[in-house]
């Protein structure tokens, strides 16, 4: 409707300051148009989007516990947004049972409130209980191998509440399913582990990325770039990377805002091994799409973390945002020992 508004007063204040000659002819009528038309153009381009650089921020890398929370079942997914609008992001964490909200501002983990998957079991049940959580249009979309369809999560009047969504699991803005009886996506050499996408991220110069990693099942992340128009279209292959023994979490993140996305990642330990968090930059690695598919010579520097924190136990689940409200996103990093249902939650920033 705003913009239909415009389009009138531009037509209104061309026709107004518009001379007619002595003498009607068709170029009048033609002259009359481009003058309109050299009005909207000017107003769109004066309304249109304009490049926002990143803002870079230095990161202090401290790592602190924030405290231990007893889920009650194995966590199988992570997610963090701020829906209950108070300028802080929840973390959500996804079991077996139920998703439960809590905050990690200040100096302890805080539980919001718990809501519980319902409906029928799944059959087949996987392997390994599995899991997935995504976050659109203010809800968290949740779902496990253990049950037949998702969760939609969801702050109501001031409570955490949820419904049964949709059979099969969402990823990066499609449905998928495991492999029958498996605790993976797809068969064969093409088994997938899970996938991140990030479409709210810029380069240096301002301009909209959008990112797909995607972990396989022999734990290769490999990072697809595109890079597109100021207006978030038009959006061509950039980049691509590939960053080897990668555990199940990860997330792409741009943790120094520095334009560059960044990789934070768990290692590809066996259950009950020690275990750790490496934040590496995509400059790091080299560049599939650069080399033209050439496999190159890797450096002592290629995928050299800017920093690391080791940890006794299992990294179960990693995200990256803005817990404290400081404007600033950090690390947020889930531990677990082997088999337990007790977590450890970790600030690191």
């Amino acid at each position: 409707m705003t913009s239909g508004r415009a389009a009138l007063v531009v037509v209104g204040c061309a026709v107004a300051g518009w001379t007619r000659p002595g003498h009607a002819d068709d170029g009048y009528l033609a002259e009359l148009a481009s003058a309109v038309r050299r009005e909207l153009e000017a107003a769109a381009a004066s309304h249109g989007a304009k490049l926002r650089p990143p803002l870079p921020v230095a990161p202090r890398w401290q790592a602190q516990k924030l405290g231990s929370l007893d889920l009650g079942a194995p966590l199988v997914a992570v997610v963090a947004a701020d829906l209950d609008g108070d300028g802080r992001a929840e973390v959500y964490l996804v079991t077996s049972r139920e998703v439960i909200a809590v905050a990690t501002s200040g100096r302890a983990v805080k539980e919001l409130g718990r809501v519980a998957f319902a409906g029928d079991p799944a059959v087949p049940a996987s392997r390994d209980v599995v899991g997935t959580a995504v976050v659109e249009g203010g809800v968290v979309i949740a779902a496990t191998s253990a049950w037949a369809k998702d969760l939609r999560v969801e702050w109501r009047a001031g409570a955490l509440t949820g419904r049964p969504g949709a059979a099969g699991f969402r990823v990066c803005g499609d449905r998928m399913q495991l492999a029958p009886g498996r605790n993976h996506f797809r068969e064969g050499s093409a088994a997938l582990f899970g996938a991140r996408c990030r479409d709210d991220l810029v380069d240096p110069a301002g301009y909209p990325l959008h990112l797909r990693g995607e972990l396989s099942a022999t734990g290769s992340l490999d990072v697809a770039v595109a890079r597109c128009a100021v207006d978030g279209t038009a959006c061509r292959p950039a980049a691509a990377y590939a960053l080897k023994d990668v555990g199940w979490a990860f997330e792409i993140a741009d943790v120094d805002r520095d334009g560059t996305p960044d990789l934070v990642v768990s290692s590809a330990s066996p259950p009950g091994d020690a275990d750790a968090v490496r934040v590496i930059s995509l400059a790091t690695l080299p560049d599939a799409l650069a080399s033209g598919g050439r496999k190159e010579k890797g450096t002592s520097a290629a995928g050299r973390p800017m920093f690391k924190k080791p940890f006794n136990g299992g990294v179960a689940g990693l995200v990256v945002a803005d817990g404290d409200g400081d404007g600033a996103a950090e690390v947020i990093c889930v531990v677990r020992l082997a088999g337990a249902t007790r977590v450890d939650l970790w600030r690191l920033d």
